[in-house]
């Protein structure tokens, strides 16, 4: 099964609430109440996201988090990238390609078109985008439009 991780949903729920909040710093006791996310669970997600620059984090009393980029600005790869590292769908589609069988296989040039095309589907849909349920059905008839125009094997 493909899924992405927990921490994964959890970042975008918390960019969410950040997003929300505006300039207004949170938290993770803020973020935590907010979310119903668990304090120790908050921490963990905002590491991953300010290291990966889409939050800012100010310590001390006054200090706090906050979006680092408008949500139209930050993607789902962004995200997802964030916490699960590089997209590989197979072994073959990765920069550090390790497979034994690559050369003789006739499929791998295939996968990694293929992961191409979902990092640029990824990144094309943004924070605002799944923030916005309006959006999601003219997103879909995009997407769908475009994958249909799509030639990934030639026969």
């Amino acid at each position: 099964m493909l899924r992405i991780g927990k921490l994964t949903d959890y970042g975008l729920v918390a960019l969410n609430q950040l997003a929300l909040a505006g300039a207004v710093k949170q938290s993770t006791d803020d973020i935590s109440k907010a979310t119903g996310l668990s304090i120790a669970t908050v921490r963990k997600v905002m590491k991953a996201i300010v290291d990966a620059g889409l939050v800012i984090a100010q310590r001390g009393s006054k200090g706090g988090y906050r979006i680092a980029r408008a949500p139209s600005q930050i993607s789902v790869l962004d995200v997802v990238q964030a916490f699960e590292g590089p997209i590989s769908l197979t072994e073959c589609s990765a920069d550090d390609n390790q497979c034994e069988i690559t050369d003789s296989c006739s499929l791998s040039s295939n996968w990694t078109g293929i992961n191409d095309l979902l990092l640029r589907v990824l990144g094309d849909i943004t924070l605002d985008d799944i923030r916005n349920p309006d959006v999601q059905d003219t997103l879909h008839h995009q997407i769908v439009d475009q994958l249909q125009r799509i030639q990934l094997v030639n026969l």
